[in-house]
């Protein structure tokens, strides 16, 4: 599996586009919309994050087995994976039963959640609408259509799992990068159009639409129609059933990192006031920020170190990884430098009313972000391998983490630093070194092979490096 520096690009691409899509749409909600209704869109975007704990770790592991099955595997295994030393082409009858076992998997949470949100959201959306001053029956119809296009999303969320194990990143990154265009050119001149809060939900739904036609087209191309066609059913439950045992240690384990790190807010704000809150509200969005563009490079990177890990490249697999940790050193150092220098200048300058941690605690949770960016690179190896060793010390870590800032906000003025200080200290006794040595020892990590990954680097940027 080729992986070129244009893939890099248009990871990047679209990692921006993400961002860039929150930074222009967000000014026009706040401009063109009254409260309430940025109240409710608030809402709607936390339902969109929640639903998707209900993936539960199948995303990864159904991308992952695309990678595997592309790589030459013809079974998989509810555990680790049968080595291929060459490849032996595609097992379209095994990737048929992966498909169908996507299809089936993600249309039967999709209905389930349909069935949820036209029950319980019901009653929901009557009870928001209580006192609702504006136009109840346009935030009622945005609030319906919203619901159904949250089913979409999650019934074809497989797509892009397809896409990105396939290794097609460049093509999955191109789309998104034009989908996220539309999502914001629309959005924004129906917001100025003053249409209001549907505004955004017709904006996200042709983008949403759009997305998942040409994800699905540019997977299902002629070559691939044609050999699933005339090969045998696979048995796709058995494939559940198979890739269930991995899925669940990989979901308990993003949910143990999601509540001790996205829910730190949730907890924060009923001990500490909300002005302090919002200066680290606003800190840890940056420093999100920085771990989500550490990670490009290796997200890029990984389907290939998937198919690495079956051939047995571990050469090859040490060095994708070694790059991926100096990447993410050197991001997080240049980031933490830049917010230090220029950002209290910079929030000046646009005028916020809310200013950045004091300087010891923001330098406390860049630090405490890079060990979490720089574990994440480690498990992630780790899940490559079709293993999740770390998913009850994980889970562990979570429960010690949120017992123990309860119990510091409730009994103590330590305030935002228990936010910043004890899940980073749960996490480096045992979290933070466990599997990143576990690592060094199994692929024999050396000195010297950093010092072969600095140069690497080095080598690969041409305006520090010239070859000739």
């Amino acid at each position: 599996m080729k992986v070129t520096k244009a893939d890099v690009l248009w990871n990047y691409g679209a990692t921006f586009m993400r961002v860039a899509s929150a930074l222009i749409v967000l000014p026009l909600i706040l401009r063109m919309l009254p409260q309430e209704e940025v109240g409710l869109w608030s809402v709607m975007i936390g339902l969109n994050s929640m639903i998707y704990l209900l993936d539960f770790g199948f995303f990864q592991t159904f991308s992952r087995a695309v990678t595997y099955i592309y790589s030459g595997a013809t079974k998989l295994e509810k555990e680790g994976f049968i080595p291929v030393q060459e490849s032996r082409g595609v097992s379209y009858p095994l990737l048929k039963g992966l498909l169908k076992a996507m299809s089936h998997f993600y249309g039967y949470v999709a209905a389930t959640l349909l069935v949820i949100l036209l029950t319980g959201g019901v009653w929901y959306i009557e009870q928001l609408m209580e006192g609702f001053t504006g136009d109840a029956d346009t935030a009622r119809i945005a609030w319906y259509i919203y619901g159904v296009l949250l089913c979409y999303q999650f019934f074809t969320y497989y797509y892009d799992a397809a896409l990105v194990g396939r290794g097609m990143i460049k093509r999955s990154r191109q789309i998104i990068v034009f989908s996220q265009s539309v999502h914001i050119i629309i959005s924004s001149l129906l917001l100025i159009s003053g249409f209001g809060i549907i505004s955004m939900v017709i904006g996200q739904s042709v983008a949403t639409i759009l997305n998942r036609y040409l994800a699905r087209r540019a997977f299902y191309d002629s070559e691939t129609i044609k050999e699933l066609k005339k090969s045998q059913n696979y048995d796709w439950k058995s494939i559940i059933k198979t890739l269930f045992n991995t899925a669940y240690k990989n979901g308990l384990a993003s949910l143990s990192w999601i509540f001790t790190n996205r829910m730190l807010a949730i907890v924060g704000a009923l001990f500490i006031p909300l002005t302090t809150m919002a200066s680290y509200g606003i800190t840890k969005q940056i420093t999100d920020i920085t771990i989500t563009l550490s990670a490009v490079w290796f997200a890029t990177y990984y389907p290939k170190l998937t198919g690495e890990q079956i051939k047995k490249s571990v050469a090859e697999v040490k060095r994708i990884f070694i790059k991926a940790q100096i990447i993410t050193i050197v991001i997080f150092f240049g980031a933490t430098f830049f917010v230090v220098i220029a950002g209290a200048p910079a929030l000046e300058f646009i005028g916020s009313s809310t200013p950045l941690l004091p300087i010891g605690l923001m330098l406390l949770l860049f630090f405490a972000s890079l060990l979490e960016s720089l574990t994440q690179l480690s498990t992630s190896v780790l899940l490559s391998r079709n293993e999740v060793p770390h998913y009850k010390a994980q889970s562990i870590t979570a429960l010690v983490a949120v017992v123990l800032m309860f119990v510091a906000l409730e009994y103590s003025n330590a305030g935002v630093i228990a936010l910043i200080a004890i899940p980073l200290a749960v996490q480096l006794l045992y979290q933070h070194w466990r599997w990143t040595t576990k690592l060094w020892r199994e692929l024999e990590i050396r000195p010297s092979d950093y010092l072969n990954g600095f140069k690497s680097l080095y080598k690969s940027i041409p305006v520090l490096y010239n070859n000739k």
